[in-house]
C-alpha cells in the first residue's frame, strides 16, 4: 500500500460544534436506553472498571469524547459531558429511545489532528474549517465522487448541503 493514501475513514455528521472525531470507535453499544441526555447502558464498561485485560485509558470514556447515535439510519452526534458511573453517561444533546451508539476519541484541540481529506458522495455546497485555522471556508459546486484536496478538521451543518460526506485519514 502507498504510504500517501488513507488507511482511516468515518462517516462525517455536519456540526456547527462538533470537529470530525478520531476514526474507529473504542465503545459501541446496542442497547442503550436513552432518556433526555443521558445514555444508559448496563452492559457498558464507560469507566473501564472491573475488565480484566482491558483497563485503563483506552476503553475510559473521557469528557468530550463524541458519540453517534443511530436512530434508523440517521446519526445524532452529541459529545460527553458527565460520565455518571460505570453504565451512565451525560451528552451534551438529547437524544430520544434505545438506539445503537458509538463512542469515539474527541478531536477537538488545535494540534490534536493534521486532518482529514473528505470524499463527497452527493452534490452541493460544503462550509469547512481547515486542519490549522478557525475560519469557515465555503467551497460551492462540488460535484458527486469528489476529493476534497484540502485537510480539515469539521464540516459544518450551516450552508452544508453536500450529502454521504467520508473523512479519509
Amino acid at each position: 500500500m502507498a504510504s500517501n493514501q488513507p488507511t482511516q475513514a468515518i462517516t462525517v455528521v455536519p456540526s456547527n460544534t462538533i470537529n470530525i472525531p478520531e476514526p474507529d470507535a473504542y465503545i459501541t453499544g446496542s442497547n442503550s436506553a436513552v432518556t433526555g441526555t443521558t445514555i444508559t447502558d448496563a452492559s457498558a464498561n464507560f469507566l473501564g472498571v472491573n475488565n480484566p485485560g482491558n483497563t485503563g485509558y483506552s476503553n475510559r470514556v473521557a469528557l468530550g469524547d463524541v458519540v453517534y447515535v443511530n436512530n434508523l439510519g440517521v446519526i445524532t452526534m452529541v459529545t460527553v459531558t458527565a460520565v455518571t458511573d460505570n453504565n451512565n453517561i451525560v451528552v451534551s444533546g438529547s437524544v430520544t429511545g434505545s438506539r445503537p451508539y458509538e463512542i469515539y476519541r474527541s478531536n477537538a484541540g488545535p494540534s490534536d489532528s493534521e486532518g482529514f481529506s473528505l470524499f463527497v458522495g452527493g452534490t452541493g455546497n460544503l462550509s469547512v474549517i481547515p486542519a490549522s485555522s478557525d475560519q469557515i471556508v465555503t467551497l460551492e459546486n462540488i460535484p458527486d465522487s469528489s476529493f476534497i484536496p484540502l485537510q480539515v478538521k469539521r464540516v459544518n451543518s450551516l450552508a452544508t448541503t453536500a450529502t454521504k460526506i467520508i473523512a479519509l485519514r
